[in-house]
């Protein structure tokens, strides 16, 4: 069975031994509101929603989790994830890498070399590029 949003959600919940109205009420939210949500009856909530439940599960950017609830959390809604959106607007170069990735025909295999290639810590910032 694939995960979807409102039982990951609930599966962190549990994990932090938080009631659903405790939750609820910490992210702002009507208990019955979450509750829906928790049970895939409503959609997973905008951006600014998904950064509350986000940061009251303690989820930190570039951990398998947030990636995870963000992907959850566009398939749901059935848009782009907000994380992604986010890095679209803020790097002019993701459009072009997209349509170079889509262009070049790349493959899901050569993708994931690149992405391998990436997180080996080749490209990162030494401290005199700073």
């Amino acid at each position: 069975m694939k995960q979807t949003f409102g039982a990951f959600l609930k599966e962190k919940r549990l994990a932090l031994d938080l009631s659903l109205r405790e939750f609820a009420g910490k992210v702002g939210m009507q208990p019955s509101n979450y509750c829906n949500i928790e049970a895939d009856v409503l959609p997973p909530p905008p951006a600014a929603g998904l950064e509350r439940i986000g940061k009251a599960l303690g989820l930190k950017k570039g951990t398998a989790d947030y990636a995870i609830f963000h992907n959850l959390a566009g398939k749901g809604r059935d848009e782009i994830p907000a994380d992604i959106e986010r890095l679209i607007k803020e790097n002019e170069l993701i459009p072009a890498m997209l349509r170079t990735v889509e262009y070049e025909n790349v493959t899901k295999e050569q993708l994931l070399g690149i992405i391998k290639d990436l997180k080996s810590g080749r490209y990162k910032k030494t401290k005199s590029q700073g």
